[in-house]
């Protein structure tokens, strides 16, 4: 009998043993829009989630779900409310009416890199900010990694070389900010899926449009029928986030949390720094590729400024107007930018 119940009880020792090392283990959803071999997905969310086990002794692992395996791009965000997904992909320009102050990033004539636009937007958007309070809190999500894209530029079929030449365009704009801002420069702005985009400038369904160098010329080949490129001026940033609600992430262990943290962190610069580099380069690709390229000389930027700026004075004022702090976070980025 005595036998019996010591192997009785070494057995219940092993399974509590094997219980506890299966508590300690955490595995996380993360679901994505972004193919892993995407710019972001490669330098951005694979090194978050590298950096995450690594900082956690590979306590935590991930299931990894790229290109709209779980969620639509435009239901990420709502995935990771309801807990369908741990981390999520968010395209924030697909959820403007829920997180509408993130649209500061698309306002043009203010950040001119994609590291100046990440780290003076985490600057005014962590917890304990007036961003965070009124829009990230109340939707319980917890931002983790802030990854803005390089400043956009104008990809088309005809050169411009003076504000004059906008005029009659139709350029196809990524985002709220860059609408408005194609109209005040007097082109009409023509909305098109981003898959789209490479047909519409082949048959002239719009003259041009606006996108990084590297979309462009590495993943839509947009040289082959956009001969002439616009760049030096901001006008403005995609964005692509890493968040959590906040449901789940309190449900983690403290030096999970701070891991997670930090990893959002180290992913965020591994993105810009990488988008950074590779925008000038492709911007020699796109010169090697025949594509005629005018920069913005300071003539034409104080006069693209001086038809441009009132833009995100109007947005915030407009948030404002919706009791939502516009004005004050656009001060908020300015002085984070150093402008």
């Amino acid at each position: 009998m005595n036998k019996t119940l010591a192997a009785f009880s070494l057995c219940a020792l092993l399974g509590m043993l094997h219980d506890a090392a299966a508590d300690e283990s955490i595995t996380l959803r993360l679901g994505g829009f972004l193919p892993p071999t995407h710019f972001v997905g490669a330098h951005g969310t694979k090194v978050f989630m590298d950096k995450l086990t690594e900082r956690t002794g590979s306590k935590v692992q991930f299931q990894y779900f790229p290109t709209e395996q779980l969620a639509k791009s435009t239901e990420l965000l709502g995935a990771a409310q309801l807990g369908v997904i741990d981390v999520a992909e968010i395209a924030p320009s697909y959820f403007a009416d829920k997180i509408p102050l993130t649209g500061i990033l698309e306002m043009p004539g203010l950040a001119e890199s994609s590291c100046a636009a990440s780290k003076a937007f985490r600057a005014i958007a962590d917890p304990g900010t007036p961003l965070h309070d009124s829009e990230y809190k109340p939707a319980g999500i917890r931002i983790l990694s802030y990854m803005a894209l390089p400043p956009y530029s104008i990809h088309g079929r005809k050169p411009i070389h003076a504000v004059a030449d906008f005029k009659g365009m139709k350029i196809r704009p990524a985002g709220a900010g860059m609408e408005l801002a194609v109209a005040r420069l007097g082109a009409a702005g023509v909305k098109i899926p981003n898959g789209e985009v490479y047909d519409a400038v082949a048959r002239g369904t719009v003259d041009a449009s606006m996108l990084a160098f590297m979309a462009s010329v590495d993943y839509m080949g947009l040289p082959e029928v956009a001969k002439y490129s616009l760049t030096g001026y901001t006008f403005g940033h995609g964005s692509v986030f890493l968040g959590i609600s906040e449901k789940k992430f309190q449900s983690l262990p403290p030096d999970v949390q701070e891991a997670m943290i930090e990893a959002g962190k180290v992913a965020e610069v591994s993105a810009c720094e990488f988008m950074d580099k590779e925008e000038a380069a492709a911007i020699e690709r796109a010169v090697k590729a025949g594509v005629e390229v005018t920069h913005v000389d300071d003539a034409m930027r104080a006069e693209m400024d001086a038809l441009l700026a009132p833009i995100a004075a109007d947005w915030a004022a407009n948030l404002d107007k919706q009791g939502r702090p516009g004005t004050e976070t656009l001060e908020a980025y300015k002085a984070a930018l150093g402008k």
